[in-house]
């Protein structure tokens, strides 16, 4: 699985070069009801008709994936399957295996509606999967985990990965199951996974072959994390857990456009000369993969680098909105405005960033609080001495810093568990 400031902060991966070019854009900123017939005889009850949302049977929480979509994509066989570059190996089955899903949000993209993001709309009560909702109080409802501080950062380190983030995160999984979605620590224990573990900076080596399939590998992961996300949220919706995890949902459309900017980014005649001369297969599939991912955007009507940024942006603002509608007590709403201006001035519309900062309302324990008391300090003083130029330098270097703690942060991190921003 994989920061920005033009998009705001990031993935499950970052893109050293990526992260710098956006620093510089800061400154640019059914339910239908069926008619009654005209007779003067009693109209029987109105009945409400739904549509029910379309969902992948094999992965839950996309879009029905069309059949034989990659069949295009050659499998690897066992002798071509890993990819050796000196103390790097990685086992690239699992690419073909997901090859019309491994960036999701894109093709076949979410079917959001199976999020629980639209209170009050009866659809959130069709689910085959997730369990009944036990509520508080009911006989055998959840019980409230309760550990300390230390025994959260405990685990939270003991399921940090560089790689295979998917496998690693199956402790933080397991307590779902058992622990209140509300109440206790379980929600601290999501926010402090998404915050500390899931978005990590990666940066080209000599050779930019082991960080193109180390960011393909935790893009593989993604789906698995999505279903996770969608059958806890439908499960359990409205509840700190869910909104936390919709959060790592979001945090994991970022690591998704980064991971995919960077295969369409890469030349391979120049970027993989490693693999073209060690793993003719290996190469094949990343010419393939690059392939079929244009042709989605092509199918989208997305032609552009600056249309797939439009793409996520979108993605990202329908799941923040969601958390916005479904947070309970305005539970991290000041977070999910701070990101949701932070999209808004990256794409150019000042106005609508401006507008999400103002709603903020500051509050401790939010990822964002430094960022959001310093908006909010800011925001203030133009209201006294209105200069927008002077209000968009000031922004601008708001969000530089929330980046630059970031990026210490993930220096720090990576560094306790014997990495660097090139090594995987």
């Amino acid at each position: 699985m994989t920061p920005v400031l033009g998009r705001y902060l990031s993935a499950f991966t970052g893109s050293l070069a990526l992260h710098a070019a956006l620093i510089l854009t800061l400154a640019w900123p059914l339910r239908t009801v069926l008619p009654r017939p005209a007779s003067a005889a009693p109209a029987p009850p109105s009945v409400a008709v739904f549509a029910v949302p379309l969902e992948d049977e094999k992965f839950p929480g996309l879009k029905p994936v069309p059949s034989g979509s990659a069949a295009r994509i050659e499998p690897l066989d066992q002798d071509s399957a890993v990819v050796s570059i000196g103390d790097f190996k990685f086992d690239a089955s699992k690419l073909v295996e997901r090859a019309d899903v491994l960036f999701p949000f894109l093709s076949p993209g979410l079917s959001l509606d199976h999020f629980a993001i639209h209170p009050g709309d009866e659809r959130v009560l069709i689910y085959e999967r997730p369990a009944p909702v036990r509520a508080a109080g009911q006989r055998g409802a959840l019980p409230p985990l309760q550990v300390s501080d230390r025994a959260i950062q405990a685990l939270v380190d003991r399921t940090w990965s560089r790689r295979e983030r998917w496998t690693a995160f199956q402790p933080i999984a397991e307590l779902a199951r058992h622990y209140n979605a509300t109440d206790g620590d379980l929600p601290l224990v999501f926010q402090r996974y998404t915050d500390q573990n899931a978005l990590q900076p990666y940066r080209d080596m000599e050779i930019r072959d082991p960080r193109l399939w180390t960011q393909l590998g935790l893009a593989a992961d993604h789906v698995s994390f999505i279903g996770f996300i969608r059958e806890y949220a439908a499960a359990h919706p409205g509840t700190r857990g869910a909104i936390d995890l919709l959060f790592l949902l979001d945090r994991m459309a970022e690591a998704s456009e980064d991971a995919l900017q960077t295969l369409l980014d890469c030349n391979p005649e120049g970027d993989l000369q490693w693999t073209r001369s060690t793993n003719r297969d290996a190469y094949r599939l990343a010419l393939q993969l690059r392939t079929y991912y244009r042709a989605q955007m092509s199918r989208l009507d997305i032609p552009t680098r600056s249309a797939l940024a439009g793409h996520y942006a979108r993605t990202r603002l329908a799941i923040l909105e969601g958390i916005l509608r479904t947070t309970p007590d305005g539970y991290r709403a000041g977070d999910a405005r701070f990101l949701i201006g932070a999209i808004h001035w990256r794409t150019g519309r000042p106005s609508e960033a401006l507008a999400a900062w103002r709603a903020i309302t500051v509050v401790p324990g939010d990822s964002h609080r430094a960022a959001a008391e310093e908006l909010v300090t800011v925001l203030a003083a133009d209201a006294a001495n209105h200069d927008p130029a002077q209000l968009a330098r000031q922004i601008t270097r708001v969000l530089q810093r929330d980046f630059g703690r970031w990026w210490d942060s993930s220096y720090d991190r990576l560094k306790q568990f014997g990495y660097r921003f090139d090594t995987y």
